[in-house]
């Protein structure tokens, strides 16, 4: 698998399913953005290099972005 599509498609759609089933289990808008941190850092320092730290924020943002959304779904219902 290709580095490319790993971070552009796999990494995301992975990050929205995780903060989408985090946010029904734990009903807090802050765990899996935490969560994703924790887990790309380590990965950054672990399998990629320091280059990588735009990524980890991007994906970072991405999940208080999903887990908002929840919150907000969620409010409305």
């Amino acid at each position: 698998m290709d580095l490319i599509s790993l971070i552009l498609f796999i990494f995301p759609i992975a990050v929205i399913v995780a903060s989408i089933i985090g946010f029904l289990v734990v009903r807090k808008w802050f765990v899996m953005p935490l969560f994703t941190f924790i887990v790309f850092a380590i990965l950054m320092f672990s399998v990629f290099n320091e280059t990588f730290f735009i990524w980890v924020v991007i994906y970072t943002i991405l999940s208080i972005a999903v887990s908002f959304a929840m919150k907000f779904i969620k409010m409305l219902s």
